[in-house]
């Protein structure tokens, strides 16, 4: 308790400022990348090629893929219920179609919090500058290198986790984000005939290497930047 009170209110807010600097890092590439995930047709074409679509839900190609156009396209439209149907009948079970709506939910979530992370980092980066003005650079410069820092341990971390037992993590992730258990689907539906396991490891990799190099890339002009800065003043 000696600890905490000796601790000033500048330090604390400092500390807390970089906790939320670290987050707006961590969740600016994630949000972000499961949009680019979520929208591309590319993307999903790679994993149809890769997972056998064609073969696991018996349609041709030209009909997979107006299946998942029809899905992506619900995913970002105002659209209340996935409505997709195959030679007059629906594709999804009702299971899926109201999982759908949850899934449809929670990108909207993660949508709007990869735009209040950005805010956040430009308002941050704003304060900074107003607040240290000449001696802003080197501020951002330390505060960027150490929430970077923070931010690919936690990727690097999670990474492993996922590698080591991606089943567990996938089920665990399902339990915290969702409050019933229409994501429990079996073989026999529709998204997991489109979308296998497999599938979202892909995705999920990607979403760990892009946020990797996102925060990696500032965090080495950061470090840079303080060289340079050390090494003018050392020759001075």
């Amino acid at each position: 308790m000696k600890t905490i009170a000796r601790i000033s209110p500048t330090r604390l807010l400092a500390a807390l400022s970089l906790v939320a600097l670290a987050l707006a890092l961590f969740t600016l590439p994630v949000a972000f990348t499961v949009r680019y995930a979520t929208t591309s047709a590319s993307w999903w074409e790679r994993g149809f090629e890769k997972y056998d679509a064609t073969r696991r839900t018996g349609l041709p190609q030209d009909e997979v893929l107006r299946i998942a156009q029809e899905t992506r396209d619900y995913l970002t439209n105002d659209e209340e219920r996935l409505d997709v149907n195959v030679d007059g009948a629906p594709f999804y079970s009702e299971r899926e179609i109201l999982h759908m709506i949850d899934v449809k939910r929670l990108m909207a979530r993660t949508f709007d919090a990869g735009w209040a992370a950005l805010g956040f980092i430009v308002a941050f980066a704003a304060l900074v500058i107003w607040r240290h003005r000449r001696r802003a650079a080197p501020v951002l410069a330390r505060s960027i290198l150490s929430a970077c820092g923070v931010v690919a341990l936690l990727v690097v971390v999670l990474g492993i986790v996922g590698i080591a037992g991606f089943d567990a993590a996938f089920r665990q992730f399902h339990l915290l984000f969702f409050t019933n258990d229409l994501w429990q689907l079996s073989s026999r539906d529709g998204l997991i005939q489109l979308f296998p396991q497999g599938f979202f490891f892909d995705t999920t990799m990607l979403i760990g290497g892009v946020t990797l190099v996102v925060v990696v890339t500032p965090a080495l002009l950061a470090g840079l930047y303080e060289w340079r800065q050390r090494r003018r003043l050392s020759s001075r």
